[in-house]
Formats: structure tokens, C-alpha cells, sequence
């Protein structure tokens, strides 16, 4: 009887801790907090996420100082299919920096071409059999002010998505074209209605002509989401 008693004695004091444990944990609630100015939420002293306190300050707005270099390609879709239907020349454009696809640059590959002047054959193409009161037609000015060489410039230079520092965001609103890009944004109608609308916008448009400034596709019924990734819900059935 003797030896069980002192054998239960030597073990208490690790009971004891156990029990102390146990309880600083589940009864006090004292879980210690691993704050960080890199966890993505707002916590310790930060005054915002991951900043303020003795994290970096706080940035109110968006800060545009600084030298942008353009990196981006591909951000109009539909301009390297409709504007440069060969497929070597779609390769070799896509493969292309933006700064690179100038009036005076010579596509890789090519001993002459340039996408301005690849742009601005196809624009033509484009043209051929059409007719405004039994008359042949070409492009004409558009809304912008770009006539043809102009116009197929611009196309092969500005393939990136421009950013707007302040105002909307959108790829054409009203007045307003080409500050970005919102999924609800019918970006094939714009291009039709630079191609196709002339100086007004109402060049070919089903009265004056044949209806070419719209592909008659719209939104349909699709919402999207207001958060990132903006995308439209996951269907459920």
C-alpha cells in the first residue's frame, strides 16, 4: 500500500500541469495571435489591411506615380482574329510586346510587313461588296476621327487595355472609350460600330444600309458577380 501512494504522489505534479493546461486553454480562452502585415486581414494595430500601425502606412487611393512599363498583350480580344486572319501573322502578333507592333516595326519573319499594314489590307477586305445606294464604299472616318491607316494603327498599338486613373471603368460608355473593360462590356459591337458606323456611328446600321455596326448578340440573362472574380455564378443544376 505504501509503494502505490508513492508511486500516485511522484506523478501528481504532472497531473497538475496537465489540468492547468488544459484549463488555460479551454477555459480562459488564452489563444495567442500571430499578427503579421501580411495576412490579409485588418488586426494588432493596423489601422487597415496590412497597413497602418507598425505595418506600412496606409495608401488613401490608388497611387499612380512611378514609370509604367506596358506588359499586357491580348487585353481587345477579337482584334488579332478579325483584323489578321493568317495564322503565321496571329502567331507572330501575339508573340509580339505592344511597343513593337508599330507602323515602323517589321513582324519577325516578314522581310516588309507590318500589323498596321496587315490591319489596314484586311479593314479593305472588309469593304469588298458591300454597296450604299448601289455605290462601292470603303471605310470612312469613324467616331474617333481615325481614317483607315489610322484606325489599323491604333488597332495593332493599343492591344493592352489602357488604364484609367480616375472615372469609370469601361471599354465604351456614352462619350467615354477605352478606360478598361467590365464583363458586361459588348466589345464586338464596338469594334463593328469603329469599322462599320462611320463619322456618326450610324453608318450601316439597318437603315443606312445594311445592319453591320452590332452582331445582334447581347448580355442575355447572365448576371455577374460584384466581387473578384467578377465572374457569372456557377450554374447549380
Amino acid at each position: 500500500m505504501a509503494l502505490l501512494n508513492l508511486r500516485f504522489w511522484r506523478f501528481l505534479p504532472i497531473l497538475a500541469l496537465l489540468v492547468v493546461s488544459c484549463e488555460d486553454a479551454d477555459d480562459f480562452n488564452n489563444v495567442i495571435e500571430q499578427v503579421s502585415c501580411s495576412d490579409g486581414i485588418q488586426n494588432g494595430d493596423e489601422t487597415g489591411v496590412d497597413c497602418g500601425g507598425s505595418c506600412p502606412q496606409c495608401i488613401d487611393g490608388l497611387d499612380f506615380s512611378g514609370v509604367y512599363v506596358q506588359q499586357d498583350i491580348a487585353g481587345r480580344p477579337a482584334i488579332n482574329s478579325v483584323f489578321n486572319i493568317n495564322g503565321p501573322l496571329q502567331d507572330a502578333f501575339n508573340r509580339a510586346a505592344v511597343t513593337a507592333r508599330g507602323a515602323q516595326d517589321v513582324i519577325s519573319g516578314s522581310s516588309n510587313l507590318t500589323f498596321p499594314q496587315v490591319f489596314k489590307d484586311n479593314i479593305d477586305l472588309y469593304f469588298v461588296g458591300y454597296a450604299l445606294n448601289e455605290a462601292p464604299v470603303s471605310f470612312q472616318t469613324n467616331v474617333l476621327g481615325f481614317d483607315a491607316p489610322g484606325f489599323a494603327e491604333f488597332l495593332a498599338t493599343t492591344d493592352a487595355l489602357q488604364l484609367a486613373a480616375d472615372g469609370p471603368t469601361t471599354y465604351r460608355s456614352a462619350d467615354l472609350w477605352f478606360t478598361g473593360r467590365q464583363l458586361t462590356d459588348d466589345v464586338m459591337d464596338t469594334t463593328l460600330l469603329l469599322l462599320y458606323g462611320g463619322a456618326e456611328g450610324d453608318r450601316f446600321d439597318g437603315v443606312n444600309g445594311p445592319m453591320l455596326i452590332s452582331d445582334g448578340v447581347g448580355l442575355g440573362n447572365r448576371v455577374f458577380l460584384s466581387d473578384f472574380p467578377y465572374l457569372e455564378a456557377p450554374l447549380t443544376q
